[in-house]
């Protein structure tokens, strides 16, 4: 991707992104378990899918949880 970064139109998405869904980083047991619901919804409607519109939207949100576990889940 080489678009250029347009801080004008990127702040507005984010947050109505933000407002949608909860897409960023956790930081706590709460983000994590609405992170998780949120990403089994969405499992439920995408499946495997991989030319669903939200499939890349199901790896972000399953990087961050897998981030998250990575932290916080004892050795």
């Amino acid at each position: 991707m080489n678009a250029a970064l347009n801080i004008e139109k990127l702040v507005p998405a984010w947050q109505a992104l933000r407002a949608t869904a909860p897409v960023s980083h956790i930081e706590s047991e709460s983000d994590y378990e609405q992170a998780t619901e949120f990403l089994n919804k969405l499992l439920d409607i995408v499946r495997d899918d991989a030319a669903h519109p939200l499939y890349s939207l199901v790896s972000v949100v399953g990087d961050l949880i897998e981030a998250y576990e990575n932290d916080h889940e004892p050795f």
